[in-house]
């Protein structure tokens, strides 16, 4: 996969791994500094950006003396494409292993990009996620995975009426808390502290020709949004087909907001006991989605449908961001091998 008009733009990778038993971070630096030809220098837990490639340990990952998270600096180009390359190749060969524990973020520079491209952006990810989906194990679709939640909520009204970058947030998740909303899919908190925006869903991996592939495809995302695709992420409202004015119908209504509703604030706005929040969406005619906030779970009727003239498809993925023959036929093998009851794969 090639970059040509894409070699301006800065990127920045994270591989979170296991090392093998009984190997050190030391070891596994100079593996991976030998391969690069560069230093990749071990450092205690910390979020600042480096000249250098480092690790660090990654507690997330349930195992303090095996769990690293190796991060780059700032990478462009080709040069920077095949540095993410030869890492992953390095910790393959040096014994790390992944789990779904595990992921591989890609970060894209976005300092100086306006208001514009960011609401463009989360509606183009909401509008093609499922075709993104498809490229994942199910263990980090829609929204089965706590760290990397579905985009699919951000109703596309609320995020063209959003004023700032925190509106454009709380669209998708209520509030802009930089805690809870990083972790999504999109992360567009990343743009706080590094001036990026962060891609969270890949599985993680330590195969050069996955991780490289994902960073170019995460590259042309932004691009295509930078050129503000807004025709192909327009979004019309879902249709509530219950009895208005019934209290299905109100319940309904709660969760076509921004915000979804949990079921306990259905009960208290209709005096149900109790209710079946799937049902509901049933009863109304509406598909719906989850996000666990805290200890609530909110349903979120899925009202960022296309257009009927956008095409949702891989070909219509690939023909928006712009994609290569070689990228098109990645995407579908992706998608082909990934295909049934696959829970995670690196």
């Amino acid at each position: 996969m090639t970059t040509t008009h894409l070699d301006g733009a800065t990127f920045g990778v994270e591989f979170e791994c296991y090392l093998p038993d009984g190997a050190s971070q030391q070891a596994c630096a100079a593996a991976v500094s030998q391969r690069l030809g560069a230093p990749c220098i071990v450092e205690t837990y910390n979020h600042q950006l480096r000249g250098h490639w480092k690790i660090v340990t990654d507690g997330s990952l349930g195992d303090y003396s095996r769990g690293i998270e190796i991060v780059s600096p700032v990478l462009n180009g080709e040069a920077g494409l095949s540095a993410v390359y030869a890492v992953a190749e390095a910790l393959s060969d040096f014994g790390c292993t992944v789990s779904k524990k595990c992921g591989f973020h890609v970060h894209v520079g976005a300092r100086n990009a306006p208001l514009t491209f960011f609401k463009s952006l989360v509606k183009f990810y909401g509008a093609f996620e499922k075709v993104i989906d498809a490229m994942m194990p199910v263990s980090r679709r829609a929204n089965s995975n706590l760290y990397c939640r579905s985009m699919t909520s951000a109703n596309a009204n609320t995020v063209d009426r959003a004023t700032s970058l925190d509106g454009v947030i709380a669209a998708y998740h209520g509030s802009a808390n930089v805690n809870e909303a990083r972790y999504y899919k999109l992360n567009l908190n990343a743009h706080r502290r590094h001036g990026t925006v962060e891609f969270r869903q890949h599985s993680a991996t330590l195969s050069g020709t996955k991780s490289r592939n994902w960073v170019v495809l995460c590259l042309k995302m932004v691009d295509a949004a930078k050129r503000n695709p807004v025709a192909a992420t327009t979004t019309a409202r879902a249709v509530n087909k219950a009895r208005p004015n019934s209290k299905m119908f109100l319940a309904g209504e709660m969760m076509m907001r921004p915000e979804g509703a949990t079921r306990g604030q259905v009960c208290a706005a209709v005096g149900w006991p109790s209710v079946s929040m799937p049902a509901v969406a049933e009863a109304c005619g509406l598909q719906f989605t989850t996000q666990r906030i805290g200890r609530e779970v909110y349903y979120f009727a899925v009202v960022a449908s296309a257009a009927p003239q956008t095409d949702v498809s891989i070909a219509g993925f690939a023909n928006l961001i712009g994609a290569t023959e070689s990228e098109r036929q990645y995407i579908e093998q992706r998608t082909n091998d990934l295909r049934g009851p696959v829970a995670w794969a690196a």
